[in-house]
């Protein structure tokens, strides 16, 4: 199988250097580009020409929305990426702005190694056969058995974003007191003697 070179935008650095470490642990990908801005990325797209794109929807100088706008409109990119957008930005309105700008996928932080290795690897040998605002693929619905997803989206919704301070631990202790009803309980215990 031919190799699949990628690019990466992400303002914050440790996804940056996570994702990158995710992809390399497979030889069939290649990192040929990182960006924290939407403007690096754009660059980066016109000089490596990647066949995939992640790219994360809200970044500095310039937002994910504006850079596969940018990127479909400019004549002189030769080779249009498939871009997948990896957010922590759930809602449908954005979702839908994203899919007709021409994204192949939207992942929802936080993600699944295996499910980014495979949206990258099932997008990057697509090719284009359309103008590149309608050309869309399936949307990587989570499916109702993955409850991180769920949880994830329900914390979301409730407007709890992910870049607070605690996040993380939040979201382990719900998923960890659906695995274990003894967590729960043991919290329980300490909070009301």
């Amino acid at each position: 199988m031919e190799q699949v070179n990628v690019a990466i935008a992400d303002d914050n650095e440790r996804i940056l250097d996570l994702l990158e470490e995710i992809i390399n642990m497979d030889k069939e990908l290649h990192v040929v580009g990182k960006a924290k801005n939407g403007e690096e990325m754009c660059q980066i797209i016109r000089n490596k020409q990647p066949d995939v794109v992640l790219l994360d929807l809200i970044m500095p100088k310039m937002d994910g929305i504006s850079v596969m706008e940018m990127i479909g409109a400019d004549k002189t990119v030769k080779k249009q990426p498939n871009f997948i957008i990896v957010t922590a930005i759930g809602q449908e309105r954005i979702t839908e702005d994203a899919f007709e700008k021409g994204a192949a996928y939207y992942i929802l932080k936080p993600f699944r190694n295996e499910t980014i290795l495979q949206r990258i690897k099932s997008s990057g040998h697509a090719e284009k056969s359309v103008a590149p605002y309608t050309d869309y693929t399936v949307y990587a619905e989570p499916s109702e058995e993955d409850l991180e997803t769920q949880v994830t989206e329900l914390l979301h919704e409730i407007g709890i974003p992910a870049h607070i301070k605690g996040y993380h631990y939040l979201r382990d202790s719900i998923l960890m007191a659906v695995d274990d009803m003894e967590v729960l309980n043991a919290i329980t215990k300490i909070l009301y003697p």
